[in-house]
């Protein structure tokens, strides 16, 4: 007689494949998260390099930084199109990733052979492909805040940390591949000829490879983006079930209802049911009113606010920022403080998996911690080309870990935001995240543009000019 097997034993397979699969896609979200910001990330760690090479110089950085951020107009006008009429994005979301994707590795070589090329425009010099294909590559990053997250709607929660984490690691990749390449040297070297009085002049010398090289080994990271994509949109494990809504119509009638037994008297009763109907309208825009000052005064109206203000600090002003806070300590310091500035998300993004939750008073602790180093951020950029122990090591040292706790705190404060909205608004909440980010780091851009280019607020330093050297 011939015995079957235990059905234990086909229960614990299934499950064991089960928890495979899901480990599988949890990789594949995180592969996925490396499609977006990738190009910007590492371009921010060759500003080094390419700053002293560009006709903007020390002005680079505010002048991208709002070129990149003005592109959260395209983003901001599908959510607001999608609120106002009450779209159903979801439909969209996979064929527009698949765009994207797409998009960003032919950026990323666009990058590889056009970011040098200079042309006249408006009678100066200026870095106009560079320019624009930041924009091209912000519209299609910004364009992934509202379509990559929210594509996460259909998949567990857990894996929305898994997305962070691949995310990270857009600023961790592109980070490691600077340090391999290096920044290269500059000497001061004094003219010969007896008409220059003695003028030293700084001598670049290239880093271990070129920025071409750089960008064509960096389009690799959307390209592997692109295959784990195309894997989660063909495997079903981790998605959660779709539950059954029931759709209510919503109807402004008025509520009362009367039985008319003489009809001489419609004319009445007509006027009756259209005051009616005004008293409800009344009412209710007054309880969106009070709604709103509700809403403004919330816990979930300050976050916003929160990471509105974080946004505009860590996103806006503090990159357009670092050739005047760090740049007038010294090339170093401002090529290795940007390389390790790029793993404080990676860092937070791992603390954050598990300590995803925390009290509201350490949220505002973080959010006052913050602030305050953004404020020391800026009194050095201020103070440039002469900062605070601008020719002692501790004003180095001190210079490198302020940046580094600022971005620490605020991709701390931006993961907890996320989560929190994740949590409590689902689907709505995340998209509400992600404009608050777009429209803080755009507003922050303008303002650090505004006071960069309009005012001269912030002075270059130039270490082989006698005149630029502090004592």
């Amino acid at each position: 007689m011939i015995t079957s097997p235990p059905p234990q034993v086909d229960i614990i397979s299934t499950s064991l494949r089960r928890r495979h699969l899901k480990a599988i896609v949890y990789i594949f979200v995180i592969i996925f998260g490396l499609g977006t910001w990738t190009n910007l990330a590492g371009l921010w760690v060759e500003l080094p390099i390419i700053v002293p090479i560009l006709p903007e110089s020390w002005q680079l950085p505010a002048k991208l930084t709002l070129v990149i951020n003005t592109a959260n107009i395209f983003p901001i006008l599908i959510v607001f199109a999608s609120i106002i009429f009450k779209l159903n994005t979801a439909p969209f979301e996979i064929p527009v990733n698949f765009i994207l994707l797409i998009t960003s590795i032919t950026l990323a070589i666009a990058f590889a052979f056009l970011w040098d090329k200079t042309t006249y425009l408006f009678g100066t010099k200026q870095s106009v492909y560079l320019m624009l294909l930041c924009f091209i590559t912000a519209v299609a990053d910004c364009m992934s805040s509202t379509t990559f997250i929210p594509f996460l709607h259909r998949y567990e929660p857990l894996y929305l940390n898994a997305y962070f984490a691949g995310e990270a690691l857009t600023a961790l990749l592109p980070a490691l591949l600077g340090v391999i390449q290096g920044i290269g040297t500059s000497d001061c070297i004094m003219l010969d000829d007896n008409n220059t009085n003695g003028t030293l002049i700084e001598i670049y010398h290239p880093p271990r490879f070129s920025v071409r090289t750089y960008f064509l080994l960096l389009s690799f990271l959307p390209l592997a983006a692109l295959f784990a994509f195309s894997s989660l949109h063909l495997m079903k494990t981790g998605r959660t079930e779709e539950k059954s809504s029931i759709i209510k119509s919503k109807h402004h009638q008025s509520r009362i209802f009367i039985l008319m037994n003489n009809i001489e008297d419609i004319d009445i009763i007509q006027n009756t049911i259209t005051r009616i109907n005004k008293i409800e309208k009344q009412l209710e825009n007054n309880k969106k009113k009070n709604q709103l000052k509700e809403f403004a005064s919330s816990k979930q109206g300050i976050f916003l606010l929160i990471v509105f203000q974080t946004s505009a600090m860590l996103y806006g002003i503090c990159p357009g920022l670092t050739t005047f806070s760090l740049n007038a300590y010294s090339a170093t310091t401002f090529h290795y403080t940007i390389i390790a500035n790029s793993f404080a998300y990676p860092i937070m993004t791992l603390i954050g998996a598990f300590i995803p939750e925390v009290s509201s008073k350490q949220i505002y602790f973080l959010y006052v911690i913050h602030v305050v180093f953004f404020i020391y951020i800026f009194i050095t950029a201020k103070l440039s080309p002469c900062p605070p122990l601008v020719n002692n090591i501790l004003g180095h040292v001190i210079i490198f870990f302020v940046w580094i706790l600022a971005s620490l705190t605020g991709s701390y404060i931006r993961i907890l935001m996320g989560n929190y909205f994740r949590k409590t608004r689902d689907h709505r909440g995340l998209i509400w995240f992600g404009l608050a980010t777009q429209i803080g780091a755009f507003v922050g851009s303008l303002i650090i543009f505004i006071l960069t280019n309009n005012f001269e607020l912030f002075k270059e330093r130039n270490i082989c000019d006698k005149i630029s050297q502090c004592f």
